[in-house]
């Protein structure tokens, strides 16, 4: 029963939240204080290159699948250079993104929801920002410093996080 009801809400939250994420950019393009755009792949390759080093957790929820077509062979040699540099990563995805784990990295660990979630934006959680992308959106990436927001996107993740069970490889 709690599934159904968690799924249920997820599905509606995840409709609204596409359109709070187009507002949200709709607004970064009038007022840039504390929101950052990311236009094209090369630009949300350098964010995530140049946050490696910066973090020991790194949180995300992401949509694999829409992940993929940016590039695929960034996304693996990112999760790479994060487990390289000791970074604590704890990622959520749906059951079909798991075939795209393909090694055990000591770093990360990873939890799945079933495949009846509809999300297509990934989240990226950091210590001081968050990091919104959506290939489908009118920009790839919206990066937002709020201090209030992150703590808010933190409490979410991790109340998330405990409630999954533990995924078996």
């Amino acid at each position: 029963m709690t599934c159904f009801v968690i799924s249920a809400i997820s599905t509606l939250k995840c409709k609204a939240m596409d359109k709070q994420i187009q507002n949200l950019i709709d607004l970064a393009s009038k007022e840039s204080k504390g929101i950052s755009i990311l236009n094209t792949a090369d630009q949300l390759e350098s964010f995530y290159n140049s946050n490696v080093g910066k973090y020991k957790k790194w949180r995300a929820i992401a949509s694999i699948e829409d992940w993929l077509p940016v590039n695929p062979e960034f996304l693996q040699e990112f999760r790479k250079k994060l487990s390289d540099a000791s970074v604590d990563t704890k990622v959520i995805f749906k059951e079909s993104g798991f075939k795209y784990e393909v090694a055990s990295l000591p770093h990360r660990d990873v939890k799945t929801v079933p495949d009846t979630y509809a999300f297509k934006s990934s989240i990226d959680i950091l210590d001081d920002k968050i990091l919104i992308m959506n290939p489908h959106q009118t920009v790839l990436g919206l990066v937002i410093e709020s201090p209030v927001l992150v703590d808010v996107f933190v409490d979410m993740f991790d109340m998330l996080w405990n409630f999954l069970p533990e995924k078996k490889r």
